[in-house]
């Protein structure tokens, strides 16, 4: 599992992580740096959302928005 991202210039893997108010962390999901962000935070978040029904509030980076994501 690995990739080339252009926009970022990185080769390897990406890391997705999801934390609460805290920093404690909820979910994490390792990809190849080829995935978007706003694809990784699909993957991640059905999983922690899943796990989590009270969250209800996710704050991300506008990267993670390019798909509609946080709509």
């Amino acid at each position: 599992m690995r990739g080339y991202d252009g926009g970022e210039k990185i080769k390897g893997r990406k890391r997705h992580r999801v934390v609460d108010s805290q920093g404690n962390l909820l979910g994490v999901m390792v990809s190849g740096a080829d995935v978007s962000d706003a694809q990784g935070a699909y993957g991640i978040l059905d999983g922690v959302l899943g796990r989590y029904r009270s969250v209800r509030v996710v704050i991300a980076d506008r990267a993670y928005d390019r798909e509609g994501l946080l709509e």
